[in-house]
């Protein structure tokens, strides 16, 4: 069964249609409206490379019956395997990330905590000077480093990391860890790989012969 969905396969890194091999769908037992969230499993298969992708989705289930059948909203999206490849970040940077993914099926909170940390990694990497990780985050985002909507998730980030280093009655959990990895991911992206893929297509570009 084919998805219709054009993505990237993180081990050949072509952009695919993926062809689902297996699923796995886990739910709680009693109400099936009662406001938990359900995960599906699914196993795709890359058609250029023949290697595996293993990719979690959150649900919620509507509050709305009709004969027994409830409908389902998908809420996070998240590639359990294989994870994103680092090769091209700062070596500080990389080992800040790296202890994050380590613990995101572990610990929320403490994922949280190391997704700050690498931040603020990032921060010092980028010489963004302030007090705070807040006001270096400012710094990053008033130079044009990052634009505005980064800037706004690495600030989003940053209060989370604060609920999770502070015992509180709310905390961070397990529903809140794909969106946090999908802002941090977001921001290395633009900050680290984009250049480096900007960088290699324009050296291709050169050896190509001219038209």
């Amino acid at each position: 069964m084919e998805s219709k969905e054009i993505r990237q396969c993180r081990h050949c890194g072509n952009r695919v249609v993926f062809v689902q091999r297996d699923s796995y769908y886990q739910y709680r037992q009693g109400l099936p409206n009662d406001g938990e969230s359900h995960r599906q499993w699914l196993i795709l298969e890359c058609p250029v490379c023949a290697e595996l992708t293993l990719e979690q989705i959150y649900y919620v289930l509507d509050d709305v019956a009709v004969q027994s059948e409830y409908r389902n909203f998908e809420i996070s999206t998240q590639v359990l395997y294989p994870p994103m490849r680092v090769a091209n970040l700062p070596e500080a940077i990389e080992k800040a990330y790296r202890a994050a993914l380590k613990v995101r099926h572990v610990e929320p909170n403490a994922c949280a905590v190391l997704v700050g940390r690498t931040l603020e990694t990032v921060c010092r990497h980028e010489k963004a000077v302030g007090n705070t990780l807040a006001d270096k985050l400012t710094t990053l985002a008033n130079s044009g480093r990052i634009p505005q909507t980064l800037a706004q998730m690495a600030q989003q980030l940053r209060l989370i990391r604060n609920l999770a280093a502070h015992v509180a009655e709310d905390e961070v959990t397990e529903q809140d860890v794909p969106i946090i990895i999908d802002f941090l991911e977001a921001i290395l992206e633009y900050l680290y790989y984009a250049p480096s893929k900007i960088a290699a297509l324009q050296a291709r570009l050169k050896k190509a012969p001219r038209a």
